[in-house]
């Protein structure tokens, strides 16, 4: 029996600079067809060296790599032909139009010079840039940019599309713009792998998030899951007189508490949302002689979700 040949398989990948730190510690993932998936993390946490190792612009220190099951670092021509790939702010020719720029590239892709004018048409109609195709690149937005460079990662039409922060620097408008045409393609098939170190961007246009964290996966599930995951709970108190930072950390060793923070005045206190646990742990401050003059529940959500299991640790360059 033939082993299945996912569009993006990663295995025990390690990446490591030198004699410097891990900057990725043998992460592994999937990606199926017509699958979108967040990858997310903070700067630093290693999102940008996967994608950068996907596309062959540096080499694994160990581990392998494959589209459709070719190996990339073997065979990276053939494996990057199904390849579309926006990497980090892309460069863009200023003194070039879309139609110059996107001719050029369809000449490196091979393409027939009537396949590359309907493409052009075709794609900056996706992109919604029709009416600059002749205009010069130089006096665009920045998210004009960005999604003239979405145009040249999907003008050969590939399966699988790698981007690295395709919002970043666009306004609001912008940047819905570029989820709705993320989620176009890939409801066409394709499968799209996106890093992003925007919680609320990925988990509005995904269908399953991996995070990444100090060079690690540390959570990879449906977006759908991870939002029931989400929904531990938050009590913000108030106390008759300011409590010492002692006293916040005794709190956070009561039962059931997640974790502590300090508010203006008071307090924030995460737990798992039941409401049995939430009256335990207000008695227990009650027993422990905590002056609360006022409490007030409220959702915790994906952004404190996001922070619990990130933890305290620091992403490496």
């Amino acid at each position: 029996m033939t082993s299945r040949n996912y569009p993006i398989e990663i295995k025990g990948l390690v990446k490591r600079y030198g004699k410097g730190p891990m900057v990725l510690r043998g992460i592994s993932m999937k990606i199926d067809k017509g699958e979108i998936v967040g990858y997310l993390g903070p700067n630093g946490s290693g999102k940008t060296t996967t994608i950068k190792m996907l596309t062959n612009l540096i080499k694994p220190t160990a581990g392998t790599v494959k589209i459709k099951g070719i190996d990339v670092q073997k065979y990276p021509k053939k494996a990057l032909k199904h390849v579309g790939a926006l990497i980090e702010v892309p460069g863009v020719y200023d003194y070039l139009s879309p139609r110059e720029l996107l001719t050029y590239f369809g000449r490196v892709y091979g393409m027939r010079k009537k396949d590359i004018e309907d493409r052009i048409v075709e794609v900056l109609k996706e992109v919604k840039l029709s009416r600059s195709v002749d205009d010069k690149v130089g006096s665009f937005s920045t998210g004009m940019q960005r999604r003239l460079m979405i145009a040249k990662a999907i003008f050969h039409d590939p399966e699988i599309l790698i981007l690295d922060e395709p919002v970043i620097g666009l306004d609001p408008k912008g940047i819905k713009e570029v989820r709705d045409l993320v989620r176009k393609l890939g409801s066409e098939g394709r499968s799209v792998l996106m890093s992003s170190h925007l919680l609320s961007e990925v988990s509005d246009t995904c269908d399953r998030v991996i995070f990444l964290n100090n060079g690690r996966i540390v959570e990879d599930d449906t977006v759908a899951n991870i939002v029931d995951k989400a929904s531990f709970r938050r009590i913000d108190v108030s106390f008759a007189k300011l409590q010492s930072d002692r006293a916040i950390l005794d709190i956070n060793s009561i039962t059931g508490v997640d974790r502590t923070e300090r508010n203006n005045g008071g307090a924030s206190i995460y737990y798992d949302g039941k409401p049995v646990t939430g009256g335990s742990i207000l008695r227990e401050m009650m027993k422990a002689g905590y002056p609360v003059y006022s409490f007030t529940p409220g959702s915790g959500g994906l952004e404190q979700y996001y922070i619990s299991i990130m933890g305290d640790e620091k992403g490496v360059s």
